[in-house]
């Protein structure tokens, strides 16, 4: 495998390692805040959500996607609140076959060039929601962002006639809910449509998350 190549996969991995040890410290500092009786999505509350998601995606390259990692955001006013997303992504992309000695020797050339058939990568998304409804019990929103994904490898490795990127744009629409199961814990499933790239060679990514949200 070519040096680069192995050298940017390492780097990922750990750089992986030090976000999910910070993301968890993070979560479980503000589990340990005191409770408070605001309303879900009052003006001036915060909140972070660890979460986990699913994806099938729209493209043949890639057969599916699993994400995790933590979201956060501030109630600029009554229902509608700014955040930060950051995640770790899986892919399970289309498999080279390796039975024959031309197939891995085209494993083998496209290995050295990005492609990996579990490639990993880091995305940030900057966030905002509207709660067109919201309680003390429960809320509903809708919500959209930008942001970028990066991977040691090419995301994807071959799409529409070209090879994919090492890093991408994305742009998330979300539409989801969350219900209150204690006075400041609740759970928050949201169904997602994000574009990983804007070129040809992008993905078209459906599905969503479920986490539990902290508010202080």
């Amino acid at each position: 495998m070519d040096t680069n190549v192995f050298a940017r996969r390492k780097a990922m991995y750990a750089q992986f390692n030090k976000i999910w040890v910070l993301l968890l410290a993070l979560c479980i500092g503000f589990a340990a805040l005191p409770a408070t009786s605001n309303a879900m999505g009052e003006a001036g509350t915060m909140h972070v959500t660890p979460e986990f998601g699913y994806y099938g995606t729209g493209q043949k390259s890639v057969n599916s996607i699993m994400t995790f990692g933590a979201s956060g955001g501030y109630f600029v006013a009554d229902g509608l609140s700014i955040g930060l997303e950051a995640l770790a992504y899986s892919f399970d992309v289309r498999k080279i076959d390796r039975r024959g000695p031309v197939t891995n020797f085209i494993y083998a050339v496209a290995s050295d060039d990005g492609y990996s058939s579990n490639p990993w990568a880091f995305g940030a998304n900057a966030l905002i929601r509207y709660y067109p409804v919201h309680t003390d019990k429960a809320a509903f929103f809708i919500g959209t962002g930008i942001g970028g994904l990066f991977s040691g490898d090419r995301i994807p490795y071959y799409e529409n006639g070209g090879r994919g990127n090492y890093g991408n744009p994305t742009l998330p629409v979300d539409l989801g809910f969350a219900v209150n199961m204690t006075q400041n814990v609740a759970f928050e499933l949201t169904g997602r449509y994000q574009r990983i790239g804007f070129d040809n060679h992008g993905l078209d990514a459906w599905g969503g998350h479920a986490g539990i949200r902290i508010t202080f």
